[in-house]
């Protein structure tokens, strides 16, 4: 495959889109031209010219499969992390804790997109905390910006 540097900066644009997130918001082919350099005046037309070249659309789909994979990936690294806490949750009886993670745990998978799952008033006394937290801890620590958080930097800037 050879495509010169304008093609294969349309196919990130793409891609990315003009906010640098990666999914279905990106596809916009005359923004992409434009951002790939294209005359402002053709960006439509050259943009479906390029969708329709085979070398544009495989380098593409492969941007796709790179972002598709890395996703994978972070969503495995999640769902470990996830996995002692809802142990500690089994084992102490909170059931909250335990469908709390359960409910994470399909939204990372993709199964649960909308709504969420109530936890029930409290009765009697409060669990002690589980010793056993420290993948909670440190997703939390992700999501706060903390200890790790480079690596979810890195997964933003992932074409797909």
């Amino acid at each position: 495959m050879t495509l010169n540097s304008r093609q294969e900066a349309f196919c990130r644009a793409y891609v990315t889109g003009a906010t640098g997130a990666t999914g279905a918001g990106g596809a916009n082919g005359a923004r992409a031209a434009r951002d790939a350099g294209y005359a402002t005046a053709h960006a439509a037309k050259q943009a479906s010219r390029l969708l329709r070249n085979a070398e544009v659309a495989e380098r593409i789909d492969e941007f796709h499969a790179e972002a598709a994979a890395a996703r994978a990936e972070a969503a495995q690294e999640l769902m470990a992390k996830l996995e002692p806490l809802y142990q500690s949750g089994l084992d102490a009886g909170d059931t909250d804790t335990v469908l709390q993670v359960v409910e994470l745990q399909a939204r990372i998978a993709g199964l649960l997109a909308g709504g969420f799952i109530r936890p029930r008033v409290q009765r009697g006394p409060v669990p002690a905390p589980s010793v056993d937290n420290e993948g909670h801890m440190e997703f939390l620590g992700l999501l706060d910006g903390g200890e790790g958080a480079e690596d979810a930097d890195t997964l933003e800037n992932v074409p797909g």
